[in-house]
C-alpha cells in the first residue's frame, strides 16, 4: 500500500487531472480530485512536495490507480465516501469538486439537495450517501472551510465532549448533539467555555 509519496512535481495536466510525482527517480503517475486542483496547480514544477495517496487495483480495475491528497484528513475521507455502495473510486474522484469540509457538512447536515451539486451524484445515490455516512464525518466536518484540511486548533476535544454529553441530558439524542455542536463551533471558533458554548447552541434552537 502506498500511503504518501516524497518528491518533485514533475508535471501537471489539468484536463487529465494528472500529476506526475518523481520520487528517487521513479515516476509516479497521481490522479487529483477535482477540488484539490487549485492546490496542485499552484505547486512550481521541481518544487519538493508530499502527497497523501489512497492506492486501489482491484480484479475489475486491475491497472493500478493512485489518487493524491493534500492533507491526510482529505485522503480519510475518500476512503470513507468510496465505501458508500456505488461510489467507487474513479466516480469519487469526480464527484469531489468542493472541499472536504464542505461536502462532510452537508452529509451530516442532510442536505441531499446539496450534494446532488456534486457530478455524477443523483437524488438517489445522494441519499445513499447519507444513509451510509451521516454521524460518522464529525471531524471531517470541523475541518477549516479555506479547504486546508486541519482541525481548527481553537477547538479543545474536551469541550466538545462535554457539550454532547450536556445536551444529551437535556433529552438530545446523540446525533442531534453532535450536529448541534459541531455547527456551532464551526460558526464561533472562539467559544472556549462549556456554557457559552450551550447557551449559544439553546439561543440558536429558540430563534430557529
Amino acid at each position: 500500500m502506498i500511503v504518501s509519496l516524497h518528491g518533485e512535481l514533475l508535471r501537471w495536466d489539468a484536463e487529465l487531472s494528472i500529476a506526475w510525482v518523481g520520487v528517487n527517480g521513479v515516476g509516479y503517475e497521481v490522479l487529483i480530485p477535482a477540488f484539490a486542483h487549485g492546490w496542485i496547480a499552484a505547486e512550481t514544477s521541481g518544487e519538493k512536495l508530499e502527497i497523501f495517496t489512497y492506492y486501489h487495483v482491484s480484479e475489475r480495475q486491475p491497472t493500478p490507480l493512485i489518487i493524491g491528497f493534500q492533507h491526510r484528513q482529505e485522503r480519510d475521507f475518500f476512503r470513507k465516501f468510496i465505501n458508500v455502495p456505488e461510489v467507487g473510486p474513479q466516480k469519487a474522484v469526480k464527484a469531489l469538486t468542493y472541499p472536504v469540509s464542505e461536502i462532510a457538512r452537508w452529509i451530516e447536515a442532510e442536505d441531499v439537495a446539496a450534494l446532488r451539486q456534486l457530478p455524477g451524484i443523483g437524488q438517489r445515490l445522494s441519499q445513499t450517501i447519507v444513509a451510509n455516512l451521516h454521524g460518522k464525518l464529525t471531524q471531517e466536518a470541523l475541518l477549516q472551510s479555506d479547504g486546508v484540511s486541519q482541525l481548527i486548533s481553537s477547538i479543545p476535544d474536551p469541550l466538545y465532549q462535554d457539550a454532547i454529553d450536556a445536551l444529551e441530558s437535556l433529552q438530545y439524542s446523540h446525533r442531534e448533539a453532535e450536529r448541534l455542536v459541531t455547527e456551532t463551533m464551526r460558526r464561533h471558533v472562539d467559544i472556549d467555555e462549556l456554557e457559552t458554548l450551550l447557551r449559544t447552541i439553546l439561543e440558536q434552537q429558540v430563534s430557529s
